[in-house]
């Protein structure tokens, strides 16, 4: 009897994942087919399940509307800000994860509320702030923008992830003739790698899809892919076709990064939880 319970309650548990999986999945699904579709069959009311595949809208988006740069721009700002956001952020919670620092709880908490402030409450001073210097519509002011507003997540991941390396390695290897300069990058950074890649494409990730700061901040010159997006619901019409093919441009880098980095993605997010 405790056997056909088991089964049933693994039957039950496969069938959600499954259907969370449709769920989840058929969105994407639905725009690479409508990314293939003509204006026509992707405007009808009534979904067309076969259909002449057409490559127009990719070629339109890139040759004719210069995707192509906003999907440089976003590159650009989401690599930079990243690399930034893990430098700083590896600075930060290496002291507080080793050294037992005067205050240390209160400045990871403060750090994390960062994190937890709505975008749109900022928005505005920091529209004025950047209007002021003359950095509106530069990548200076997103990448700035996007280092900081990752640096708390970066931050509290590698704290954890420099928290859970004992500190005997380290002493072992300032024994064995290396200073704490060198025995961090030698020897810690090595050791916390994956957790660095955690890291890292978790905030690249938040960079390229982040749409506020960018539309608020950004102009023709570094216009951003998912921005960019908004070119394409005209007065006249929504290009249906045109929208689903920039999308799809625009998850093929995080899904290309993601299936690459996976294994060490997977390892980092499970080497150890932030322990106070």
């Amino acid at each position: 009897m405790r056997n056909s319970d088991n089964k049933a309650t693994l039957l039950l548990l496969y069938a959600i994942i499954i259907i969370s999986m449709l769920v989840f999945v058929f969105p994407i699904f639905w725009m690479i087919v409508t990314s293939l579709k003509n204006q026509t069959d992707a405007f009808t009311s009534v979904p067309k399940w076969t259909f002449a595949v057409t490559w127009d809208n990719y070629k339109t988006v890139l040759l004719e509307k210069n995707f192509l740069k906003y999907l440089f721009n976003s590159l650009y700002v989401s690599v930079l800000s990243t690399v930034i956001a893990v430098i700083l952020g590896s600075g930060i919670a290496y002291p507080f994860a080793r050294y037992k620092l005067a205050g240390a709880k209160n400045v990871l908490t403060w750090i994390l509320t960062l994190r937890i402030v709505p975008p749109i409450v900022s928005i505005l001073p920091i529209y004025i702030v950047f209007s002021k210097l003359n950095m509106l519509d530069t990548y200076t002011a997103l990448v700035l923008m996007y280092s900081f507003m990752n640096l708390p997540l970066a931050t509290w991941l590698l704290y954890g992830f420099f928290k859970d390396v004992p500190g005997e390695i380290e002493e072992s290897a300032l024994v064995d003739g290396c200073n704490r300069f060198s025995a961090f990058f030698r020897v810690i950074l090595p050791i916390v790698g994956p957790g660095l890649v955690s890291a890292g494409l978790l905030s690249f990730i938040f960079a390229w899809n982040e749409f506020l700061f960018a539309n608020i901040l950004s102009g023709p010159h570094v216009r951003t892919a998912p921005v960019g997006l908004n070119e394409y619901a005209t007065p006249v019409s929504v290009l249906w076709g045109q929208i689903a093919a920039a999308g799809t441009m625009i998850i093929i880098p995080i899904a290309v990064f993601t299936i690459a980095l996976q294994r060490k993605m997977v390892r980092g997010l499970t080497m150890g939880a932030v322990k106070g």
